[in-house]
Order: structure tokens, then C-alpha cells, then sequence
């Protein structure tokens, strides 16, 4: 057998075409090779930047802040919580959440507007101190205790020992039952768990969010108390629906985005550019782009929730300008968000995919340069009312090129409402030529503007696109 060792080149060509995981791990395990790892340009299929951590081909590298009891298991209170979903970047030394700290040390609750409590529930009760509150969340963790109760006595008829998935069905319709139900179960409620396994799953579950509620008012409690407990930033790696590892483990030092920073520089410094199939800006804060990152990632898809125009501008700072054209942007707009974003940016991608709750205006659509776009959200109010009519008109104006193509999914349940828009494109511009589902208008380059109505397996789209003159 040839034994000879690998060449310098050979050796780059194995690592070239390793996973990018295996890679990582390479580097740090082996601190001869890291130099020579670092110098083989990185493929990457999907990069998640944010939610304090770093997710590469759907393995995770997280950064999170934990609790350390002796002979307990460290609880992590950064993040979002299992509880509420107010996100936490830091806690002071007792451990209180940057969120109450920003409101002066009050709990969260109902302040006259529909807020959720500290354990992530609506309260229609307005409470002022945090006395009240506090009293009313002890006796909300009392409450669940009784429902732990009401599920170790209750016995289901079935004795099966198979979980199918219509009991995991009624299992999250139990659930969403206990949300909306402020007492103790029913017997119709119970009935939803229909075998022993099932009943010790909700069991199992009851006994966290329990656990999860005490470790919350403890928590807040510190402070009156005087107790400093001990903080910890862990690095730990994982996939879902796998056991995480802890890689490592420092002290808290009260910035929990130093740890990001680290693990970033070790990621993505001191490489040549890094090739990305579809780079990730998830919910949460906002990851502070530390130079070495700038420009450094030649991209082919971009997904972004939240926050949409900063994250925009974090994914500006890191793209490659080799990256364009680029293929497909996916933003997921979660609010009236500023409609002031970088427009130049967005119409480098071929494809724009919109999906949220935002009221779109018309300077965002006629701001859109995309070759083909999708809106995946409601927008019944701007189909309904002039603004369509204008974006039509300002296509004509604008003299599209052949092959734009807009597709707004629509969110009526019958045709006619369709038929309305239509007609009032039919009858509203000057030229409309009305056919078979659609209506052509001609533009003056020899193509049309051909607004159609289609439906397909239950759904409804109204599409925009230019098409050839016929």
C-alpha cells in the first residue's frame, strides 16, 4: 500500500471538498493544519448569523448565558425564554432581564395595552405595582401545580402504547386549550389525551413550564434578596432535535456579544472569500459585523426577518460585490417597519419573496426592480383600492422589460372578489383589452402588461407580467 504522505496541494484539494463543519472541527483540533485550512476558500450551503450564534449546514455553534447552580443543571436565561418570547441580550449581577431593567425594574404586564406577563401569558387584569404582579404570577404557578395534579389522577381509556399522529394533533389542541382556559382542565380537555403515553408527555411538560416559571420569579427576586449568582457564557454545538455539546465554558463578564465576536473571528477570519448558497438574518438583536467579516461572503440567496432595513444593511456590509446578480431575497417583514430601505441593494436579486403582517405602500412596489416577485402576505387592502391601479399605470409609464412578473397571493375564499379587481382594472385604464381571466394593457415598447386571476389547489393569486404583444 502507498503510504507516501499528502502533498501541500493534495492536501488543500481534500479539505476544498470537505464539509464545512468538518472543516472547523479539523481546524481546531489540529492546530498544524489550521493555517492551511484557513487558506482553502470555505463553500458553505447555509449561514445563520444571529440569535446569538452561528448556524453552518444546520449545525448550530450558539452563545448563550447560564445560570450555575452546584448540582443543578445550568439553566440559560439569555435568548428567548421557554416561556415569553422577549429576548434577552443581558442580565445584571442578581440576574435581571435587560428588558425590566429598560422599564425601571417593573414586570412586564398589562399597562392598559394587550402585553404579555413574565410568563408570556395575556392578562386582562390591569395590575400597576410589582407587588400585584408578582402575587398573580405565584398564584398562576399554583394553579399549574393543581393541573399537574388533575393529570397524574386522570386516566385515559386507552391503554395503547403507541403515540400516532393524531394524538400528537390533540395533543397541541390541549395546549392551545390550556392558553386560552385560565382554571383548572375539563373533562373535555382531558379527554384530548387520549393514552397513558400521551397523558405523561403533557405531564412532562407541565413539569417544565412549572420549573421554568419558579427559576423566572427567583430570578427576579435576586435583587430584593441581595444574591449574586454565579453567571456563565457557554459555547455549545448542536443540531435540532440532537443533544447540544458544550464547548466551552467562561465566565459572564456582561457582554454576551464578546463571545460572538470570538467565535466569528475563529469562523471567518484570516480566510479569502467565503462562498454561501443562502445567508440567514433570523429574529432577534441585531449581530454587530466586526471588520474582518466585511465583504468577505459572495452570496447566491438572502433570507431576513425582522428588522428588515437594518438587516439589509448587515447583509450589504458583508456581501461581496462579485456576488451579483444575485438569485433570490426572502424578507420577512413582521411589522409597519420603516419603508425606507435600500432599494439599490434589493433589486440585485432576481427574485424578491415579501411574506409578513406590514401594510405595503405603493412607493415600495413601484420601488421593486426584481425580475419576478411574491408577496406571500394580505394585501386585500392595497388590491382593493387605487394603489393596484397606480403600479399598473406606472408599469405602462416605466416601460417594464419582458419577463417582470409580480404575484400577489390573494387571501378571499371565492372567485368574485377577484372578478371586482379585475373589472375595475378593465374599466379604470385607458386601452384595458379584456380576455379569457385576464386583461392586457399595451405599453409602448411593443409588450403588454397582462394582469391575470388564477387558482390552484384551493389558493388564488392575482399576477402582474409583461409579456409579448400578441
Amino acid at each position: 500500500m502507498n503510504r507516501k504522505p499528502l502533498t501541500y496541494d493534495s492536501l488543500k484539494t481534500v479539505i476544498l471538498y470537505m464539509d464545512a463543519n468538518t472543516r472547523l472541527l479539523i481546524s481546531s483540533r489540529i492546530p498544524s493544519l489550521h493555517t492551511t485550512e484557513q487558506l482553502v476558500p470555505l463553500k458553505i450551503e447555509e449561514l445563520v448569523i444571529g440569535q446569538h450564534k452561528i448556524g453552518i449546514n444546520q449545525i448550530d455553534y450558539e452563545y448563550g448565558i447560564y445560570l450555575c447552580k452546584e448540582g443543578k443543571e445550568p439553566w440559560k436565561v439569555s435568548g428567548s425564554s421557554g416561556l415569553a418570547f422577549k429576548w434577552t441580550c443581558k442580565v445584571d449581577e442578581y440576574g435581571m432581564r435587560d428588558y425590566i431593567t429598560r422599564a425601571g425594574g417593573m414586570l412586564p404586564g398589562n399597562n392598559g395595552r394587550r402585553e404579555e406577563n413574565l410568563f408570556g401569558e395575556h392578562d386582562l387584569t390591569r395590575i400597576p405595582t410589582n407587588t400585584g404582579r408578582l402575587r398573580k404570577l405565584r398564584q398562576r404557578i399554583e394553579l399549574e401545580k393543581q393541573r399537574r395534579i388533575q393529570l397524574v389522577n386522570y386516566r385515559p381509556k386507552s391503554d395503547a402504547e403507541n403515540i400516532t399522529s393524531s394524538n400528537y394533533g390533540n395533543l397541541l389542541k390541549f395546549n392551545t386549550s390550556r392558553q386560552k382556559f385560565k382554571g383548572k382542565y375539563t373533562k373535555k380537555n382531558l379527554e384530548l389525551l387520549e393514552n397513558k403515553l400521551i397523558v405523561e408527555l403533557a405531564i412532562s411538560q407541565v413539569d417544565h413550564r412549572i420549573k421554568e416559571m419558579e427559576n423566572e420569579i427567583v430570578l427576579f427576586e435576586n435583587t430584593k434578596n441581595n444574591i449574586r449568582p454565579k453567571f456563565e457564557i457557554h459555547l455549545t454545538k448542536g443540531q435540532k432535535y440532537y443533544k447540544v455539546t458544550v464547548l466551552e465554558r467562561v465566565n459572564y463578564d456582561r457582554d454576551i456579544h464578546k463571545a460572538g465576536n470570538s467565535l466569528m473571528k475563529f469562523i471567518f477570519s484570516k480566510r479569502p472569500l467565503i462562498q454561501v448558497n443562502k445567508l440567514v438574518f433570523p429574529r432577534g438583536c441585531l449581530t454587530k459585523i466586526p471588520g474582518f467579516l466585511l465583504y468577505k461572503l459572495k452570496i447566491k440567496n438572502l433570507d431576513v426577518t425582522e428588522n428588515v432595513p437594518d438587516k439589509l444593511e448587515l447583509a450589504k456590509l458583508v456581501t461581496n460585490k462579485s456576488s451579483v446578480p444575485m438569485e433570490k431575497l426572502t424578507m420577512h417583514i413582521l411589522s409597519n417597519e420603516n419603508p425606507e430601505m435600500d432599494y439599490a441593494f434589493m433589486n440585485q436579486f432576481k427574485v424578491l419573496e415579501v411574506e409578513g403582517i406590514a401594510l405595503l405602500k405603493l412607493r415600495f412596489m413601484e420601488s421593486l426592480q426584481n425580475q419576478k416577485v411574491l408577496f406571500q402576505m394580505n394585501l386585500c387592502v392595497f388590491l382593493d383600492f387605487g394603489d393596484f391601479i397606480s403600479l399598473i399605470k406606472n408599469w405602462v409609464e416605466t416601460n417594464k422589460p419582458i419577463g417582470t412578473c409580480f404575484t400577489f397571493f390573494h387571501w378571499y375564499t371565492d372567485e368574485e372578489k377577484l372578478i371586482k379587481i379585475m373589472n375595475r382594472v378593465k374599466h379604470q385604464i385607458d386601452g384595458a383589452i379584456a380576455g379569457d381571466k385576464y386583461v392586457d394593457i399595451p405599453m409602448n415598447n411593443g409588450t403588454v402588461t397582462r394582469v391575470s386571476n388564477e387558482q390552484s389547489e384551493g389558493e388564488m393569486w392575482i399576477q402582474m407580467e409583461v409579456v409579448p404583444f400578441e
